[in-house]
C-alpha cells in the first residue's frame, strides 16, 4: 500500500481538527465568561447588562391618576380615597392613602382587590406600599388612613395620559359565609 493523496488529505484534515479543538479549548473559557455576562447565568453578571434592554427612549412624562374605591355587598364600611385625582411625573415615587371607618359596634377583618385600568397600563404601575397586600383590621367605629406608595414606570404607553386605581373592600366574615352557602 502506498500513501497516496487520499490518505494525504485525511491526514491534513485529521491534523487541522486536533489544531483546531487545541485552539478551541482554550478559548472556551473566555467565551463561557463573556455569555455568562451577557446573560448572567450562573451569577455571573458584574453589572447592568444592557444586552436585552430594549432600544426604546424613555421620557418622563405627566400622568393623572385616579383614585377609585369601592365597598362590596352590605360590608358596613365607609372606604374612600383621601384624594381622587392625582398628577404624577413617571418614574417618581407618589404617595396617597384611602381611609377606612368600621360603622359597627363588632371588629371587622377586611380584604382588599385592586385593579388597574386601562389594562394594558397595570404592568407599569408598580406599588411600593399598599394597604392591599395584607388583610385589613378595623375596631368598632374605628378609622384609619391607609397609605399607598407607588410610581408609573416611564415605559407606559405614550397613548395613556389617565389611569385608574381602584380598590374594592370585602369584609372577610361575610365572604366566608357567601362561600359557605354555594358550597350547600
Amino acid at each position: 500500500m502506498s500513501g497516496g493523496p487520499l490518505k494525504n488529505k485525511v491526514f491534513v484534515s485529521l491534523l487541522g481538527a486536533v489544531i483546531f479543538m487545541f485552539f478551541f479549548s482554550f478559548m472556551l473559557v473566555p467565551l463561557y465568561n463573556v455569555f455568562c455576562e451577557v446573560t448572567g447565568l450562573n451569577g455571573k453578571i458584574y453589572g447592568p447588562s444592557d444586552f436585552f434592554k430594549k432600544n426604546n427612549e424613555t421620557y418622563e412624562r405627566q400622568v393623572n391618576i385616579r383614585f377609585l374605591s369601592t365597598v362590596n355587598g352590605s360590608a358596613p364600611v365607609t372606604f374612600y380615597p383621601s384624594e381622587t385625582n392625582l398628577e404624577v411625573m413617571t418614574d417618581k415615587v407618589s404617595r396617597t392613602s384611602y381611609i377606612a371607618t368600621n360603622n359597627t359596634n363588632k371588629k371587622l377583618t377586611l380584604s382588599i382587590v385592586p385593579s388597574v385600568s386601562p389594562g394594558l397600563a397595570a404592568e407599569n404601575v408598580k406599588k411600593i406600599q399598599c394597604f392591599c397586600f395584607s388583610e385589613q383590621t378595623l375596631e368598632p367605629y374605628e378609622t384609619q388612613e391607609w397609605p399607598v406608595r407607588f410610581y408609573v414606570d416611564s415605559e407606559l404607553s405614550q397613548n395613556v395620559n389617565n389611569v385608574y386605581l381602584s380598590y374594592t373592600l370585602f369584609e372577610k366574615e361575610r365572604e366566608e359565609m357567601l362561600a359557605a352557602n354555594y358550597e350547600h
